[in-house]
């Protein structure tokens, strides 16, 4: 039943890529939001055992396995390997590394690694010129791409790809053995004018290029330090949802094209000007104070979701985020950040930034001092904890470590 699930979730990506691209309208100053059981069938909060070597701040990614949690904490820079249950087995760090980002390689069972030499402060132009096709630098020691094998976490068997120099851009792994990488970078003394905001890769070898820019004209990418498309992992390895700074379309990429899927169209108070493109701005300071003046513009669309037929997503904008759940079948949009919470979550709150996500679920977290602080605001309701939750509140502290939130969407959105 649940490879018949995925062949069937992975067909209907499929059939998106191949249909006409759908049209969104959003007023951020108008969507509203739903009780939590009008958006998921299920609720269930799982802690995370804390421990002398297991406690850390903030959950900056969560890759989710069949029987794994593994979290990515930036401020102690280390892995901390969970099971589905939520107990502690194993806290890995790289020595000199900074990990930036984790991934799952599930035709290899390991989790991919990138990670920067800390000893090391390599500029955004000179990353590009380690990218150039042509270049011989061995980047080793500045940049790596590692294999952590999941077969026996206990056993911290790993692998690094030599010399992979596009382990700087944090590349997604696709169609098995290639990766989908972005880097964007204009400078007015660029020796070549084109290049590409989207590559397809097997090793160093780009496939597959998309989207050109000039990169000694486009001034908005001058002094980001290195812009780079949003690539968004799927349930298929085949498939990958792309987003591109300063647009609101969203792409589905499959091996053998990229394909336009939905398109949103904002208000004029949150949509980026034409106007934007031609300022020609000449220092970073002028790009910073174009962004505080101007701070409900959205700059990009990341964290796409596809989940039956929802689909779940986050507009950037200049400051702060909005968060919204789309779906496909009745058209409907509702505000994530504005999904309240009810009996289903036991009046906890289930609203914030999607994790990760496996076949049948969304993952959140919560600080334990958020939890603690929900319990106290609602104890008016009566809520009925489960065991877990009974036991956390009564045995955990405010600083242990976050709870995960594992949600169940439904097929689709219900009007009442």
């Amino acid at each position: 039943m649940k490879k018949l699930m995925f062949v069937c979730w992975a067909l209907g990506l499929y059939s998106a890529a191949c249909a006409q691209s759908k049209t969104l309208y959003i007023d951020p100053g108008k969507t509203v939001g739903a009780p939590a059981s009008r958006i998921f069938d299920d609720v269930t909060f799982i802690p995370l055992e804390t421990t002398k070597k297991s406690v850390f701040g903030a959950i900056k990614q969560l890759v989710v396995t069949d029987s794994l949690f593994i979290v990515l904490d930036g401020d102690t820079n280390a892995l901390y390997f969970f099971s589905k249950k939520g107990k502690f087995l194993l806290k890995y760090r790289i020595r000199r590394y900074r990990i930036r980002d984790i991934q799952l390689d599930r035709s290899k069972n390991a989790l991919l690694i990138f990670s920067l030499n800390k000893n090391y402060n390599i500029p955004s132009n000179r990353v590009q010129e380690y990218l150039e096709p042509d270049s011989q630098k061995d980047i080793s020691k500045f940049a790596k791409a590692t294999r952590f094998y999941l077969d026996n976490v206990a056993a911290t068997r790993t692998e690094d790809l030599k010399n992979f120099r596009y382990a700087f851009t944090n590349p997604v792994r696709f169609d098995r053995d290639k990766f989908a990488a972005s880097f964007i970078k204009a400078q007015k003394n660029s020796r070549d004018t084109l290049d590409y905001q989207l590559k397809i890769l097997s090793n160093a070898e780009v496939l597959q290029s998309y989207f050109p820019y000039n990169k000694k004209t486009e001034s908005v990418y001058y002094f980001a330090g290195g812009s780079q498309c949003s690539i968004m992992p799927t349930q298929n390895d085949s498939v990958l949802f792309v987003t591109r700074p300063f647009q609101y379309e969203i792409y589905t990429l499959t091996p053998s094209a990229v394909t336009e899927s939905y398109k949103l169209i904002l208000p004029m108070d949150n949509a980026i000007p034409a106007s934007f493109f031609d300022v020609g701005f000449s220092s970073r300071g002028e790009m910073d104070t174009y962004k505080m003046e101007h701070p409900s513009y959205a700059g990009k669309i990341e964290n796409v979701v596809g989940f039956n037929n929802l689909m779940f997503f986050d507009l950037n904008l200049f400051k702060g985020y909005n968060r919204y759940i789309f779906d496909n079948k009745s058209n409907l949009i509702y505000d994530y950040n504005k999904i309240t919470p009810d009996s289903s979550s036991c009046f906890l709150p289930v609203s914030g930034v999607i994790k990760s996500f496996d076949e049948a679920h969304i993952y959140l977290s919560l600080s334990a001092k958020s939890m603690f602080g929900a319990k106290k605001s609602s104890e008016y309701r009566n809520p009925q904890y489960d065991d877990v939750l009974t036991r956390f509140f009564a045995t955990r502290k405010e600083t242990d470590n976050p709870v995960l939130i594992q949600l169940k969407p439904k097929d689709g959105l219900v009007t009442k």
